[in-house]
């Protein structure tokens, strides 16, 4: 079991877990939109979506970028 919570302040997210994030997403956005779903749980996958972009986006926006050396 993973016990690791995506909020906590020690939390070290790459590039690749963004984009493993934003593709995880788009297959629960996929399912969700699925009309022989019942609508709960379409909504509870479409939520689950949601949360797993923003988290990409806050991976996006937080980011550190390594600056070249200047001479």
């Amino acid at each position: 079991m993973q016990r690791c919570q995506p909020s906590c302040a020690n939390i070290a997210r790459t590039d690749s877990h963004a984009d493993q994030l934003r593709q995880h997403a788009q297959e629960l956005g996929k399912r969700a939109a699925s009309e022989a779903l019942p609508d709960p749980l379409a909504d509870r996958l479409a939520r689950r979506s949601a949360h797993l972009l923003a988290l990409a986006d806050r991976h996006e926006h937080d980011r550190i970028h390594l600056q070249e050396p200047t001479s």
